[in-house]
């Protein structure tokens, strides 16, 4: 398992910036706002903790996921593969 800080750093270096790139057409590619509505979502919440595991996801269906919180506000997460 990573540690806090491992996982904060690969957040802010690989994984934030895709999800933001991906996510950033629902907000009329309005940057600021979708970074502020992304960091306000659950899905944020969740990605920052070790724990969750959400870190090893694609930043395309941590899109996925932002946006069913967002428009239905059901946040699933996929079952890990074998």
């Amino acid at each position: 398992m990573k540690t806090k800080d491992q996982v904060s750093a690969l957040l802010g270096v690989c994984i934030i910036p895709q999800v933001i790139a991906e996510i950033k057409g629902f907000y009329d590619n309005q940057e600021e706002t979708t970074i502020r509505e992304f960091y306000k979502s659950g899905l944020f919440d969740k990605l920052q903790n070790p724990a969750t595991g959400l870190w090893h996801l694609s930043s395309k269906t941590l899109a996925q996921i932002f946006f069913a919180e967002v428009k239905e506000q059901i946040m699933e997460f996929p079952e890990e593969q074998s």
